[in-house]
């Protein structure tokens, strides 16, 4: 096994164990155990366990934000594209296992907390920012927008109450389907001509 592949199966071994016993409940040398590995190589691969936390919160984030091409056809599809794929991430179990987990523990350890929120949503904002500003101007419904504003707010859109049925396990995780529909009804909010549907 090759030194990315021994990193992706610790991070795995990491989340599922983050996910099953909480931040606090889980320790660097179970992790090793479990992932066959020395303790020393998780440290030297990823860090201490906060630095281990916050490369699993990276690694979810990563399948999203890897896939975003700027300026690979129509800004509007762009949009909506990283719009889907990140309603799917946001509200996929683990994503939500893992806003659980860090919202469960956000008070003994802020700082864990707060590089989780900047690997994670303020990372997805960002993406948005740049894909907004990649917009025709007469192709939003406010006039020349703050895009970092505009972003927070349809980040907040795309989550809403969404995440939060989800965070109460009301419903389950999106189908491909059902967040390409709710990204266009959210991007119907802010757009002239939205995507077709």
């Amino acid at each position: 096994m090759d030194r990315a592949a021994r990193r992706d199966a610790l991070l795995e071994t990491a989340m599922r164990l983050f996910l099953t016993h909480g931040y606090g409940g889980t320790t660097i040398e179970v992790i090793a155990a479990e992932a066959r590995v020395a303790k020393r190589t998780v440290y030297t691969t990823v860090g201490d366990k906060a630095d281990l936390f916050v490369a699993v919160v990276r690694r979810l984030g990563d399948r999203v934000v890897n896939t975003v091409a700027p300026d690979a056809g129509d800004p509007v599809s762009d949009l909506h594209a990283f719009g889907v794929r990140l309603v799917r991430l946001m509200l996929s179990d683990e994503a939500i296992g893992l806003h659980r987990l860090v919202t469960g523990e956000a008070a003994k350890f802020p700082e864990l907390a707060a590089r989780h929120y900047a690997n994670g949503p303020r990372r997805y904002i960002g993406v948005l920012s740049g894909l907004l500003a990649a917009l025709p101007p007469d192709r939003l419904l406010v006039p020349e927008p703050d895009h970092d504003v505009l972003a927070e707010q349809l980040f907040t859109l795309l989550m809403g109450e969404k995440h939060r049925r989800r965070m109460f396990g009301i419903d389950p995780a999106p189908t491909a389907t059902t967040a390409a529909e709710h990204v266009t009804r959210t991007l119907d909010l802010i757009l002239i001509e939205p995507p077709a549907r």
